[in-house]
């Protein structure tokens, strides 16, 4: 990794190559070098019980995606199924972040609520959006670390709204148990790291153990930034002071919080 721009950002998230992530695109575009270090691996399971309830898609309300994973996880189900285009846009789909969106929208939904920012917000919307509905069954398909908030909160509106929520765990995520090799090639850039962005709670344990290696990282020497209430929570729990935290989760966010 040569780096020869200043102002170097560590995007601490898995997904998209270097060549075609919008965050880096993002970053590049109002100069800033950015870095992806994946901190998160994912493997997919029980897609048989997912396929099946995807053959019933017409028996809900709408479907509901917060991560780009369970998209996924829905384009490999769909795979094995014969649901025709005209049912998947007929059904209701909320999602998370713009990315969400996009790659649901690439099967097919037509997707709303993406705007809201987190999953929290996202069940808020669906609760309003669905006043008037009167099929209330949601198809929730989450990964194994999923926090309750969306089910939660749709299931508090259920003695008026009779909310029922089908959630189906359709991938798993593994936290990676060191990432001191790469963090150690950041450190040997040319130019001094200027903040690191946590996507994931679920990677905050094994990022502050890691940072403890490198004095040079310390958090009195670099900003850290937070996607996501949840994350920025993580962090704090951790006694890492929060730099910023990305309301949304999109690029446009991320150069709002650097540049404050």
């Amino acid at each position: 990794m040569e780096i020869q721009n200043s102002n170097l950002v560590v995007l601490f998230k898995s997904g998209t190559t270097d060549d075609n992530d919008p965050y880096l695109k993002a970053l590049e575009s109002h100069g800033y070098h950015g870095h992806c270090i994946p901190i998160l691996d994912f493997h997919f399971i029980n897609l048989d019980l997912y396929t099946q309830l995807l053959r019933k898609l017409d028996q809900y309300l709408a479907i509901v995606f917060t991560s780009p994973r369970a998209v996924q996880a829905t384009r490999l189900a769909l795979n094995s199924t014969d649901t025709p285009l005209l049912l998947i846009q007929s059904v209701k789909c909320y999602t998370v972040g713009k990315a969400t969106a996009l790659a649901a929208q690439k099967l097919g939904f037509q997707t709303s609520g993406e705007s809201t920012g987190n999953a929290e917000l996202l069940s808020q919307f669906i609760v309003e959006d669905s006043e008037q509905a009167k099929n209330r069954e949601v198809l929730f398909p989450c990964g194994n670390l999923c926090r309750d908030v969306l089910c939660e909160t749709l299931k508090a509106h259920s003695q008026y709204k009779r909310f029922s929520v089908t959630e189906v765990k359709v991938y798993e995520t593994i936290v990676k148990d060191d990432i001191s090799d790469e963090i150690f090639m950041i450190t040997q850039s040319k130019v001094p790291v200027d903040s690191l962005v946590m996507f994931s709670p679920s990677g905050v344990p094994v990022l502050t153990k890691t940072l403890k290696k490198f004095p040079q990282l310390s958090v009195n020497s670099v900003k850290i930034l937070a996607v996501g209430p949840t994350t920025e929570g993580e962090l704090k729990k951790h006694n890492i002071p929060v730099y910023a935290t990305l309301r949304r989760p999109d690029p446009q966010s991320l150069i709002d919080c650097l540049q404050k």
